[in-house]
């Protein structure tokens, strides 16, 4: 356990700024809308005329707070795939790079913990730092808005755990992925996987086209696994809040569907397959 932690330690030490690029991202956000705030309020237009001037129906601000959450949730948890892809990267070519790979792998560490400790740190690191700051972004999103409007902190706080359950299946299958692209490529993995993943959907493409076959598209599968499909949509934006709760409560069942499983399959398929090639490629 000591190992383990010292390892986590180190990754910590090297991978710390990526790691908290979300963290980064909403302060930039934060700041700039506290400046917008500002400005507002010296040119006389307080935030409460935002809300007011629009004539919202009845129980649409429920709807209105529920979109909110899970948009600023969303938004912030495509800046957490980008940064575990980086870090992916990052730990398994990082010695590499600074010509001190030899140097790691020689400690007196078996490879499987330090394998383990890395993905954990990329994944595992990753979930926990996005569900803090969401959750505090969503609790001060619910009282601002329900503080003007009305709507129920219910609404912000479901948004932001029935999306964070999608993300988190998200997160794992498309940081495992990049996991694999890193063990597969030393340089550049991230720019080599994404070519990777274009040149077979354009080998598909031909064979389709020249031999009339029917392969199915793997770019559009891929982006099925690698995005979360919104649940509101303009139509469900005029809804009245009991139609809003049913559709809520409906969504707890859907979390969990045949995507999900194969996301948590594939995850663990890249993750033993990275870790494969980076245990038994040349070291330099």
């Amino acid at each position: 356990m000591k190992q383990f932690h010292a390892l986590l330690k180190k990754e910590w030490y090297t991978n710390r700024i990526t790691l908290l690029t979300p963290l980064w991202f909403a302060g930039g956000v934060y700041a700039i809308g506290l400046i917008g705030l500002i400005i507002n309020l010296i040119k006389g237009n307080p935030l409460q005329a935002q809300f007011t001037a629009h004539n919202v129906p009845a129980g649409l601000e429920s709807m209105i707070l529920y979109t909110a959450s899970a948009g600023s949730l969303a938004a912030l948890g495509s800046v957490a795939m980008i940064s575990a892809m980086i870090l992916a990267d990052s730990l398994l070519n990082g010695g590499f790079k600074r010509k001190c790979e030899i140097l790691h792998l020689s400690q007196p560490v078996c490879i499987g913990k330090i394998l383990i400790s890395k993905y954990l740190f990329m994944t595992l690191g990753t979930i926990i730092l996005l569900s803090l700051i969401s959750l505090i972004n969503s609790i001060g999103i619910s009282l601002i808005i329900g503080y003007y409007t009305g709507a129920h902190m219910y609404f912000g706080i479901t948004a932001w755990a029935q999306t964070l359950i999608k993300l988190i299946f998200t997160l794992l299958f498309v940081s495992s992925m990049y996991w694999f692209f890193a063990g597969l490529f030393k340089r550049k993995s991230f720019f080599m996987g994404t070519l990777l993943i274009i040149a077979i959907q354009a080998a598909i493409s031909i064979l389709n086209y020249t031999a009339g076959l029917h392969i199915p598209s793997l770019l559009a599968y891929i982006l099925r696994l690698a995005t979360i499909s919104p649940e509101m949509n303009v139509n469900t934006m005029t809804l009245g809040v009991s139609q809003l709760n049913a559709i809520i409560e409906s969504q707890w069942s859907n979390l969990f569907d045949l995507d999900t499983l194969m996301r948590c399959i594939y995850s663990v398929i890249f993750f033993i397959a990275g870790g494969w090639l980076y245990r038994n490629r040349e070291l330099s």
